[in-house]
This record gives C-alpha cells, sequence and structure tokens, in this order.
C-alpha cells in the first residue's frame, strides 16, 4: 500500500510535514496524488543532496586556504651554530647580533634549519631559484615576498637592533652598514642566523639566506625617481668605469641594474617621448611581424631587433618594447580569441576574490592568463591591469597602507569609481586593428597562397 511505501522509506528532514498532509487524502486519493507525493519526495531529496554538496565545496575550500604551520626546532639543535657561539667575539656587530639570537635558542621552521645553504651578494638583487640547490625541500617557499612578509621582515630587525642597542651602540643606519655591507663570504653562516631571526612569523618557512638578502634590499634599496645628483654620478661613472651596471647599481643603492642602464641610455641619448601615435603602432605592427611572424605564438624577437625599431621610430628600446608587451600585443591576441571589448577588470577582480588572491604575489600569472575566462589575455597585460586599478585605489584611499591595499579594497574602488568613455579609445585599437588584418594578416595570407 501507499501508507507502506511511505513508512518503509528513509524520513528526510523536513518531510514531516508533507507526509502528514498527503497520508490525511490517502483515503481518497488517485494516482496522480500518488505521483504527486512522489515527486515532492524526490525533489526535496535533490534539494538537500546539492546543498550537502556545496556545504562540502566550501568546506574543502576553507581546508585549501587553512595553510600548515611548519614544524619548528630551537636554532641551537644545528651543531654549525653551537660551533659558532664558541668562537663569537665581543666587538663586531655581526657576533654581537649573532650572539643575542643563538643565546635566544629561538625556533626555526625544521626545513629551513636543515636546508641550512649560504648565497652572499654584493649587490641589490634578489636571490633566484637557479642559485639555490635543484633538491630543495618543496615545503620551502622561495620569491614572491608579500607585503605583510616585508612589514615582518622589518619588525623583526627594527626588534633585534632594539634588543641590542645597548651592546652595539650604533645608530640604525651604521648597524646596517656594518651587518650587510659586508661581502664575506666565510660569514655567510652568520648571517644566515640573522636571516632565522628575521623569518619568526612569516607564513611559510624561508631560507635564512633569502630572508637575509630580502632584508637587505628593503633597508637599502633606493625607489623612485633619480635625483639630479644621480644622474650625475651616473654620467661621470660611466665615463670612468664603462658599461659595468651592476657596480653602478650597488653604489647607488638601487635593486635594478637594467632601471641603472635604462636611465644612462635616456640621459645620454635623445630619445622621442610623450603617446605613441597612430603612425608609430602601425610601425610597429609591420616591423615586429617582419622579424618574426609567428610572434604572436612564440613571442619571440632578439634584442638587436627592438634596437632597430627603437632607432626607426627615435625611441627607447625598452619603452617600445613595454609598449608592444602591455598594450599593442594584448590586443592583437584578445582579437583573435573576441574578448577584445569585454572588460577585463571586473572578471579580474571577481577571480581574485573567489580563490582569496589578496596581493599580485598570491597570483601565478602566467597560470592564470591561460584560464577560459581570460582567453586572449597575456599574464604581463593582466598584471598591468591589476597593478593600474592598485595605483588607482591607492589615489582614492590614501589612508591606507601597503598592507591594506588588498584585492578587497580594489573591488571597493572599483564599485565606487565612475566608468568613462572608452569610445574613442575603442575608435583608435579598432583602426589599428584594421591594419593589421588588412596589412599584415592579409599579406601573410597572400604570401602563403603564392
Amino acid at each position: 500500500s501507499l501508507l507502506q511505501e511511505i513508512m518503509s522509506m528513509k524520513m528526510l528532514p523536513g518531510m514531516n510535514s508533507i507526509i502528514r498532509s498527503a497520508m490525511r487524502t490517502i483515503s481518497s486519493s488517485s494516482n496522480s496524488t500518488v505521483l504527486q507525493l512522489r515527486n515532492k519526495i524526490h525533489t526535496t531529496s535533490i534539494c538537500e543532496s546539492s546543498l550537502k554538496k556545496t556545504e562540502n565545496k566550501i568546506k574543502q575550500k576553507k581546508q585549501k586556504r587553512q595553510k600548515k604551520l611548519p614544524v619548528v626546532r630551537p636554532i641551537m639543535e644545528c651543531g654549525k651554530h653551537k660551533a659558532i657561539q664558541t668562537e663569537l667575539g665581543q666587538d663586531a656587530p655581526l657576533d654581537i647580533f649573532v650572539s643575542h639570537i643563538l643565546a635566544m635558542d629561538i625556533l626555526v621552521p625544521k626545513v629551513a634549519l636543515k636546508t641550512n645553504v649560504s648565497v652572499v651578494r654584493g649587490n641589490l638583487n634578489l636571490i633566484k631559484r637557479s642559485d639555490l640547490p635543484k633538491n630543495l625541500d618543496p615545503e620551502l617557499k622561495v620569491g614572491r615576498f608579500s607585503v605583510r612578509d616585508n612589514e615582518i621582515i622589518l619588525e623583526n630587525w627594527s626588534h633585534l637592533k632594539n634588543q641590542t642597542s645597548k651592546k652595539l651602540q650604533l645608530d640604525e643606519k651604521d648597524a646596517i652598514k656594518a651587518i650587510f655591507e659586508d661581502t664575506n663570504k666565510d660569514q655567510g653562516l652568520k648571517k644566515n642566523i640573522i636571516g632565522y631571526f628575521l623569518s619568526q612569523g612569516l607564513p611559510d618557512a624561508r631560507l635564512a639566506t633569502e630572508v637575509f638578502q630580502r632584508a637587505k634590499i628593503l633597508l637599502f634599496a633606493k625607489k623612485g625617481d633619480y635625483s639630479p645628483e644621480e644622474d650625475q654620478v651616473i654620467i661621470q661613472f660611466v665615463e670612468k668605469e664603462g658599461n659595468k651596471w651592476a657596480a653602478l647599481a650597488k653604489r647607488l643603492e638601487r635593486s635594478s641594474t637594467s632601471s641603472v642602464k635604462r636611465r644612462y641610455e635616456l640621459l645620454t641619448t635623445d630619445y622621442k617621448g610623450g603617446q605613441f601615435t597612430a603612425g608609430e603602432d602601425e610601425i610597429i605592427l609591420s616591423e615586429v611581424f617582419n622579424a618574426n611572424k609567428n610572434i604572436l605564438m612564440d613571442k619571440n624577437i632578439t634584442t638587436e631587433d627592438w634596437k632597430r625599431i627603437g632607432n626607426k621610430l627615435g625611441r627607447n628600446q625598452q619603452y617600445v618594447q613595454q609598449h608592444w608587451v602591455h598594450c599593442l600585443e594584448p590586443r592583437l591576441t584578445r582579437h583573435q580569441s573576441g574578448t577584445l571589448h569585454r572588460d577585463v577588470r571586473k572578471v579580474l577582480i571577481d577571480h581574485l576574490l573567489q580563490h582569496n588572491m589578496l596581493f599580485a604575489q598570491d597570483v601565478d600569472w602566467k597560470e592564470l592568463a591561460k584560464l577560459p575566462k581570460f582567453a586572449g589575455a597575456t599574464s604581463q597585460y593582466l598584471q598591468k591591469k591589476w597593478d593600474s586599478m592598485r595605483t588607482r585605489t591607492r589615489e582614492k584611499y590614501p589612508e591606507l597602507s601597503e598592507d591594506k591595499l588588498t584585492t578587497e579594497e580594489i573591488h571597493r574602488w572599483y564599485n565606487n569609481s565612475k566608468r568613462n568613455s572608452t569610445q574613442k579609445k575603442d575608435e583608435y585599437y579598432e583602426d589599428l586593428i584594421a591594419f593589421y588584418l588588412a596589412n599584415i594578416k592579409q599579406e601573410a595570407g597572400d604570401k602563403k597562397h603564392v
């Protein structure tokens, strides 16, 4: 009977009222009533199943976001550190710092303590993955320091300096020079001990040598525009020493040798400035595809080609190359994918928020560009868009500190900002695409049929 069929079924939450209502009309019900009842049971079962799946997905996402804390061990567990402690002097600033840290016997990630490698750099360049052993433990993170990582390192440096100030008797500038300017490779393990101290509180296990170099960059490297005094140093240095860009960058306390080189070229060459014209963009397209017909696929073009194109335009080759990478190339690839007029900014913000990517360092831009939702967008284009939106957010909300300029704040800026008309820009690039189709793509197609 229908009653037995209902009672034998597994009762679901929320089904009591449906079943009681149905049972009151069983005696007078027809076959259609039975079917209606079964449909109600079936529908409710599907809803509850769907809800459980959704809840499980949310739980899985939360579990992925929760990082497993690294296992820690006392720093004095390392035999090399015990040997160093017995040999420390009483006067050298580096020995004073190291003695203080070892006496505290701080806890450090076990995997970092086990991989106590040392890379001593005389410049302000980052330590690259290629500088380190190939068989690094995957638990160790290399590169991609976040804004918060930088703040933690600087806070730890401040604590260390304050804790040793009585013994050290040096002001901060002299203390920084005493610790970070020494390029003696024999002191590498001592510097690693400082790196372990500066690593405290970082969300990921990192090599002490990398953290030490990061601190050096944060404390030394100058940023922003070049001063007239720096320009004079650049000119005089190159006249006397030649193109020793790494040495010049170190003298200027700049972290980028390529930036110093570009600055010299700007100072010594009468390059054209300002926005690129339509005529210049057409020349760039023509010359780039003359250099490599498959440039959109393999992205291979030589430095000599860029230099030749820059000279033809009377512009700095670096600026021409950047204009291609960040502006012209993405327009062509997005045209090919049919996404030229799509506002990628909202799609980008929503994706980063959905995956809890709050800073640029959290994003693998190359992998991001492979997703179907970003079809046609290059990794450089997406990162440039994010950087631009972050700059606009900083301008609108100047009260935000660097660690607060997250994707969430960019989302707030986007929702509260006006959308200016892009008609003129769209028309400009439509004309450029038409030029590409008529003079480059069509020409390449004609040659194939010859």
